[in-house]
């Protein structure tokens, strides 16, 4: 009696451990742990209307557009002569001149030199102008209202540009009976410089010369 409830212990032992056994094998294997999920990509930019008009590019404002002003300076104070001579062997010669600076600095804006030289008696006149000029522009002659004459410059050194030619009859003409006789340059940023001289006492100053 004793040796069979042994053996049954023992069996009943051998079937609980196999049916645990069989019960870790049937249980199922753990979940792996769930992969991330991939950002999304970001949602498109919503294209504008196609009957949308793409703003116009900024225009220049209308000062922006205007060409630079005129500067006008007040008329010289008139024209003097002097004749004198590089040696006593040598002849006379004899000039007027008129030259207009600004009165707060004494910086020069136009000298008008017109001289009769004593072989031809042909009357040349030379124009010096500050330096730091527009020299393409070149100069320009008028007279009153008469029409404008271009001047090309020949030189320029530490005290100025220069331009002369010779004084036609017509032009000497003009000058004797005119009132205003404008010189007219471009600065650097190619703006016109009117220098106004007076002619009221040009045909007395040249009758001392001529």
């Amino acid at each position: 009696m004793q040796k069979r409830f042994k053996m049954l212990t023992l069996g009943t032992i051998a079937m609980l451990s196999v049916a645990g056994h069989s019960a870790t094998a049937q249980q199922p294997p753990a979940r792996l742990a769930q992969t991330a999920p991939a950002p999304k990509a970001p949602a498109p930019k919503a294209s504008p209307p196609a009957n949308q008009k793409a703003n116009p590019p900024t225009q220049p404002s209308t000062a922006e557009q205007q060409p630079s002003p005129k500067i006008n300076l007040p008329a010289g104070a008139g024209w003097g002569s002097r004749c004198a001579s590089q040696s006593r062997q040598s002849a006379i010669e004899c000039s007027i001149e008129q030259t207009l600076t600004l009165s707060n600095t004494g910086q020069l804006l136009a000298s008008v030199v017109i001289r009769v030289p004593a072989d031809t008696r042909q009357p040349v006149m030379m124009i010096q102008v500050p330096v730091g000029l527009y020299l393409p522009a070149g100069l320009t002659l008028q007279i009153d209202e008469n029409k404008p004459e271009p001047l090309a410059f020949q030189t320029c050194d530490l005290k100025g540009c220069y331009g002369g030619n010779s004084v036609s009859p017509e032009m000497l003409a003009a000058m004797k009976g005119g009132k205003r006789f404008t010189i007219t340059f471009q600065n650097l940023a190619k703006e016109n410089i009117s220098v106004p001289l007076t002619l009221e006492n040009f045909a007395d100053a040249y009758q001392k010369i001529q």
